[in-house]
């Protein structure tokens, strides 16, 4: 948990220093950003083909294109878009703002699992949205610097990563056999995370232009090439350790361990703007972060309330299994260790519900303990001695005698 905090105000503060208009001001923050995707991509390759076995590489290598492709290209580039449009939000607006723009990414997580089938929508889950609405519209009203252009990409990074996350669950979970482990998840996105975030990168920011002696000493040497190398590899190997605490926590820890700390961690990064960066905040911000959390927290409430009911009604299924459908297959021999009443006529395959069985009771079939009651006398024995054989489960017109 400690580790999960402190990698996240890193990798945050790592962001806003490099890429802040203010602080580093790097020009190709998408570049640098792929540059931390190929990274994760080497390392959870590397580990997970020495350790097949353990780290999941094995599953990765039995799995044919068109799964594995199926799986990396949607959930890689919604994942780099994600990424991407957080890092350029914070070129333009503070670590503060950020976190709690970011901080509404339940209602997009609730609103993508609506649309993947993943979730229903309940009127708590309803309220709890608006209520995380109406915080991030206080929030964005206090922010005394507001920045429309910054506002807009971390909301739809924000927009991008609950979709993320649904895309990713919806996706994993057909797997057969399942990834079971992040480092192989991460070497499964990281290829198409990589490429995809590149080709933005190209497309955007023309990094052979922007990294040109003109615009910095970026590469003007070997010393200084060296410099900027390392200062990208550092954030890959932060956001590396930052994964992995993460999912650590998710496979070790239980849900309410995960919903108190994602919200101390927020609250973490907001001190951490506001004391390291000078970040500003009046009574509005705090009102609208105070809400926001509320709706975050009540958020996670809900949904692990509502996963324990689900959990509950599917034991209380499994446990109430007292009777079982008969198939055809099924032959139906009735024995009674006090009295045989009868002998068969045929036992056999029942393989129509419709067709019944018929029985026929002879004289000699019938014992005396069945023939005499308590008085000595017997219906069933007058019928055996004066009438004829009796017939059990005759048919008659319009009357199929079902036993």
């Amino acid at each position: 948990m400690t580790g999960w905090f402190i990698c996240s105000a890193a990798l945050s503060s790592y962001n806003k220093v490099i890429f802040g208009k203010d602080r580093g001001a790097f020009p190709c923050p998408l570049l640098l950003t792929s540059v931390h995707f190929l990274v994760q991509w080497v390392f959870s390759y590397s580990v997970s083909a020495l350790f097949p076995d353990y780290y999941g590489g094995k599953v990765v290598k039995d799995m044919s294109w068109k799964v594995y492709l199926g799986v990396s290209i949607p959930c890689g580039l919604v994942t780099a878009v994600d990424v991407g449009l957080s890092n350029l939000s914070l070129v333009r607006i503070s670590i503060t703002f950020f976190t709690m723009v970011k901080s509404s990414a339940p209602v997009w997580v609730l609103l993508s699992a609506f649309i993947f089938g993943l979730e229903k929508i309940t009127w708590n889950l309803i309220m709890v949205g608006l209520l995380i609405t109406a915080g991030e519209i206080l929030t964005a009203f206090g922010e005394v610097e507001f920045d429309t252009v910054g506002f807009l990409l971390v909301l739809s990074a924000a927009i991008c990563g609950g979709i993320r996350w649904t895309l990713v669950q919806f996706k994993l979970q057909k797997l057969d056999p399942p990834l079971g482990g992040p480092v192989v998840t991460m070497r499964v996105l990281a290829s198409t995370m990589f490429f995809s975030m590149l080709l933005l990168s190209f497309i955007l920011e023309r990094p052979w232009n922007a990294l040109g002696p003109e615009h910095g000493d970026y590469f003007i040497d070997f010393e200084h090439g060296m410099k900027t190398i390392s200062l990208g590899l550092s954030g890959a190997f932060i956001a590396i350790a930052m994964v992995l605490c993460e999912f650590w926590l998710i496979l070790n820890s239980n849900a309410i361990v995960l919903m108190i700390g994602g919200v101390v961690k927020e609250m973490l990064t907001i001190f951490v703007g506001v004391t390291f960066f000078g970040d500003n905040l009046n009574l509005v911000n705090v009102s609208g972060i105070v809400v926001v959390f509320l709706g975050v927290f009540l958020y996670k409430v809900t949904y692990h309330l509502s996963n324990l009911e689900k959990a509950n009604l599917s034991s209380d299924t499994e446990n109430n299994t007292h009777f079982s459908r008969l198939s055809s297959n099924d032959i139906f021999i009735e024995e009674n260790a006090s009295a045989r009443l009868g002998k068969r006529s045929h036992v056999g395959k029942n393989s129509d519900p419709d067709i019944t069985l018929t029985f026929k009771i002879d004289d000699e079939d019938i014992d005396e303990e069945v023939l005499m009651n308590i008085n000595g006398s017997s219906p069933l024995r007058e019928r055996s001695i004066h009438g004829p054989p009796l017939e059990l489960g005759e048919r008659e017109e319009g009357n199929p005698g079902v036993i």
